[in-house]
């Protein structure tokens, strides 16, 4: 009986540490899109300066949990010192525990999962000295959705955003001057048959049209990074500064690149919704956002 006690306590005590990464915040606000907040903190969390703030959003079926543990953002919080949001869907919501970004009652400025999520923003604020000049958010497939949704709609909140395989849906599309617009990166595998490439393309037309830029005018790279299975499209405005980045990757389903490893510039976890194609797309977005060093 004592043994069996010893191997429970043990298994509690595991189950313990599992969970400390991420910590539930129960009163975030009115919350009226009936969202789940998840947040991490470093422990060693520097605060003798503004803390950045990364948003993000999982995928179908995903939740707040295994995103962090696939894409790896924790690791690069704890060397990089910020601090990670992970908002959850409810079932409650929708079965498949997808973001409703097609839903305008649910996806337009305060309202529904864009205010709860901008709730959880606002309380972050209130508790802990964020720097608002970085405010940044990314997600995947359905979160990459309510993602853009985000960026649309408090264009002037967020510093970048990097979308993965993410659908296209807007409402009510922001009227900010270009230079208000954050910068936007949109990755898509070629290969991806639940949210095809068609549209990647029409976020990009999305913000084209906000920057006001044309379609002509682009830089094309292959092997991007020196990586045979990628290519970028980049924009860029009058100042010469990088607005859009397009990724096309060749060869990739509907899965978030990464890379495992110890070294910084990889990690992440192979599972239902990752593949390793030697290339860590989170540390790549941890680099767009300017929170690493290229």
């Amino acid at each position: 009986m004592r043994i069996l006690f010893s191997i429970i306590l043990l298994a509690l005590t595991f189950i313990g540490f599992s969970q400390r990464d991420l910590t539930q915040v129960a009163n975030f606000g009115k919350n009226k899109g009936n969202l789940k907040m998840f947040q991490y903190i470093p422990a060693n969390l520097n605060h003798s300066n503004p803390i950045p703030l990364v948003i993000v959003a999982h995928g179908c079926t995903q939740s707040a949990k295994l995103i962090a543990n696939e894409t790896g953002w924790n690791k690069l919080a704890d060397s990089l010192n910020f601090i990670v949001i992970y908002p959850e869907q409810k079932q409650l919501n929708n079965v498949a525990k997808c973001y409703n970004f097609y839903l305008g009652f649910k996806a337009k400025k305060d309202k529904g999962e864009v205010a709860s999520i901008k709730q959880m923003i606002d309380f972050s604020f209130k508790t802990r000295n964020i720097d608002s000049t970085k405010i940044f958010i990314t997600g995947f497939s359905a979160g990459g959705g309510i993602s853009n949704a985000m960026l649309n709609a408090y264009p002037n909140l967020f510093n970048a955003g990097v979308l993965f395989a993410a659908p296209s849906n807007l409402f009510k599309m922001n009227k900010e001057t270009a230079e208000h617009q954050p910068k936007i990166a949109i990755i898509q595998g070629d290969k991806d048959m639940v949210v095809p490439k068609g549209n990647a393309n029409r976020i990009l037309k999305q913000w084209i049209e906000k920057n006001q830029f044309t379609d002509s005018a682009f830089v094309i790279t292959k092997e991007y990074l020196n990586h045979p299975l990628l290519t970028s499209k980049e924009f860029f405005n009058t100042k010469n500064e990088l607005k859009i980045t397009l990724l096309s990757v060749k060869d990739l389903k509907h899965k978030v690149m990464i890379s495992p490893g110890k070294p910084i510039e990889r990690g992440g976890e192979i599972d239902f919704h990752t593949v390793d194609l030697n290339f860590h797309s989170t540390y790549w977005a941890a680099q767009f956002f300017e929170l690493a060093k290229d």
